[in-house]
């Protein structure tokens, strides 16, 4: 019998199992997009802005953004999820939980895939924008 070797992801994706490692070898728009439909605690520490993060996730949403400091706001969650969407260095860990009740009143409610889109979308048009303005 050989053995089978999955990827990480690969069991983020399909299992119950807790994901961990650094974003150096998993990206966090990669990450998030392995925990699309997924209900657990992303956690976020040794970022390169030094800050440490909580995810709340719930059926594929997210519902809570926490910092050192307590709950975000929507714009702070926004400005935070954009620096998590470039950063290159960072341990995260993700504990999969079958239900919970949502920390937070009241709760984002944004769906992990349109995030993803949406950030990448946005940074895209930063990245051009950029760009123009090096040639002009």
């Amino acid at each position: 019998m050989v053995p089978t070797h999955r990827d990480p992801v690969e069991l983020a994706v399909d299992s119950r199992h807790m994901l961990s490692g650094n974003l150096r070898d998993l990206p966090f728009p990669a990450l998030l997009q392995a925990l699309v439909g997924k209900t657990g605690v992303l956690e976020l520490w040794r970022l390169e802005n030094g800050g440490r993060y909580t995810l709340y996730l719930k059926r594929g949403e997210i519902r809570c953004l926490e910092g050192e400091h307590g709950f975000l706001d929507k714009d702070e969650a926004k400005k935070v999820l954009k620096e998590l969407f470039t950063a290159r260095e960072g341990a995260f860990e993700f504990a999969p939980k079958e239900a919970y009740s949502t920390p937070c009143r009241p709760a984002f409610r944004w769906p992990v895939d349109r995030v993803v889109r949406s950030l990448n979308l946005r940074l895209t048009r930063e990245k051009i924008r950029e760009t123009l303005e090096s040639l002009f």
